[in-house]
């Protein structure tokens, strides 16, 4: 009997199927690649001399303070009164388990660290949306660089303030908006998203009308009505869990005797002093716009004229639209704080990218009219052009990056908290500080709010009166930083100002103008 043995057919791919399934591993590898070259250089730029500079600012304190406290069950250590939506902090309180929150002379140095994480998270973002909305590779690469080593952005991504953490998810909704597929689920991930960036920072609900635009512009006419009910149905969601914060507390309506998120909402928008306006040259809004110039003008010029371009670009019409957005508040006499110009930075750059990009590829199609001789000239001069353009950059930024790389501006701070930390002043003191040093001194023995006390808070937390019924007179001993100095008078804390009056320096760090001084309530 004869025996037959069956083979098993081999099942092999077609040439062009394999070719096509190598090309595809070979563009992972590239993105993959590209992603992490991208994050190496934003890890270099913000992170190098992280504890040196910029000086550490009293918002960066405040949110880490509050950040501790949510670990702790409480959005903060005084009376939470709506300033700001507190997802901002909780998601610092959730990474605290990084190893830069520890160690270090001053607690808001180390954690600026975080700071750095979004700041990558924000690079990556913005290269995986310049690539959805159709940015060549080199394009999209240069769009990041320009973001990430912007003097600009070398200074204030490093900082732990609201609009670092909510740039990447600003992005992140811009990114899922510009679904190529048109796909509900990235549609209800942009409202999430966005949810999440309004969560962060309030403000940027602002930027609503250019995340909706994105949206748009990408999905299919025929299921348009349910992309727009996905994404707004999900923000909605989402957002109003800071409603819900409010009524579950009963207060979301002003009251007697408590907060509420309507007198919050009132202060931001309505009664909250204005910065003037920036054709004021006395106005401090002017101020801050000439301080973002006098640290970078080129991106702000070369973003804003790019953006201008953008609106005739469809593709890249959302981004004109957010940086329309953003340049017409500045233009309204409210309050303008220094770190408005954040959010806005990933956007100039991306604008700048994609106009670079929309160039070349207008001279590309000039092959097809004029003959290739006249394609590789305009190709040609648009490269040059770039070239150039990143050349003068490279050469207009190193001082600034230089400063950002080797300034120490912060030894004052840190000279201070370890007299403190060292000293037999008495840990049943009252010490008046700026959140710069608060968690620093509280945890130095003075471990209770009101024995190391935020100085707004001895002037406007109604809880003071009963914790200081003496006022001034209750206050031992006051940290005094320039910032904090020039705020007091600024603001009209008069109890903070009459105990400055009648104190006397005990110890002097630093010199001049950025010196700190602990000085002794004599009563």
């Amino acid at each position: 009997m004869t025996t037959v043995t069956i083979e098993p057919r081999q099942h092999s791919l077609p040439p062009e199927t394999s070719a096509a399934a190598a090309g595809i591993r070979r563009r992972r590898l590239l993105e993959a690649a590209t992603l992490l070259f991208l994050a190496a250089i934003t890890i270099a730029v913000t992170a190098v001399n992280l504890h040196g500079f910029p000086t550490v600012q009293d918002d960066e304190g405040t949110y880490l303070s509050q950040a501790e406290w949510t670990r702790r069950g409480a959005l903060a250590p005084y009376t939470y009164w709506y300033d700001h939506p507190p997802f901002g902090w909780m998601q610092i309180g959730a990474l605290t388990w990084l190893p830069f929150f520890r160690g270090g002379a001053l607690t808001v140095a180390s954690g600026r660290g975080v700071a750095v994480v979004y700041a990558v998270a924000s690079a990556l973002l913005l290269y995986l949306l310049a690539r959805r909305v159709g940015a060549r590779w080199a394009t999209a690469i240069l769009t990041v660089l320009i973001f990430v080593c912007c003097p600009l952005s070398a200074t204030f991504l490093r900082q732990v303030y609201l609009d670092n953490f909510a740039t990447p998810w600003l992005l992140a909704a811009l990114y899922f908006a510009s679904s190529p597929r048109g796909r509900l689920a990235e549609y209800i991930a942009a409202g999430v998203s966005f949810a999440g960036c309004v969560l962060t920072k309030e403000t940027t609900l602002l930027l609503l009308p250019a995340v909706v635009l994105a949206a748009w512009r990408s999905c299919d006419r025929q299921t348009r009505s349910f992309a727009m009910v996905g994404l707004g149905s999900s923000f909605l969601l989402c957002s109003t869990a800071y409603l819900l914060l409010a009524v579950l507390k009963g207060e979301l309506f002003k009251g007697p005797g408590h907060v509420s998120l309507q007198s919050a909402l009132e202060f931001q928008f309505f009664d909250r002093a204005g910065s003037g306006s920036v054709f004021d040259p006395s106005s401090s809004a002017r101020q801050t716009v000439e301080g973002w110039l006098h640290t970078d003008s080129w991106l702000v010029v070369v973003g804003c004229v790019a953006a201008m371009l953008c609106l005739l670009i469809r593709r890249a019409r959302f981004v004109g639209v957010a940086i329309l957005i953003v340049g017409t508040t500045l233009l309204r006499n409210g309050y303008l704080p220094t770190m408005f110009i954040i959010v806005a930075l990933p956007l100039l750059a991306l604008a700048t990218g994609l106009v670079t990009d929309q160039m070349i590829s207008v001279a590309g199609r000039a092959e097809g009219r004029f003959g290739r001789p006249a394609a590789l000239t305009g190709q040609g001069l648009v490269s040059v052009a770039v070239v150039g353009g990143l050349m003068g950059l490279a050469i207009a930024w190193q001082p600034r990056l230089d400063q950002a790389f080797t300034a120490d501006n912060n030894v004052p701070h840190a000279e201070a908290v370890r007299f403190i930390r060292e000293s037999t002043i008495p840990r049943s003191s009252r010490i008046v500080v700026d959140n710069t040093m608060w968690q620093d001194v509280y945890h130095a023995g003075f471990n209770d709010p009101w024995k190391t006390i935020w100085y707004y808070k001895v002037d406007l937390d109604t809880a003071a009166k009963k914790e200081l019924p003496d006022g001034w007179r209750d206050i031992n001993y006051i940290l005094l930083t320039p910032f904090m100095k020039q705020d007091v008078k600024t603001v009209g804390l008069t109890t903070v100002q009459t105990a400055i009056e009648h104190s006397q320096v005990v110890a002097r760090f630093g010199e001049g103008a950025s010196a700190v001084e602990l000085r002794k309530v004599v009563k």
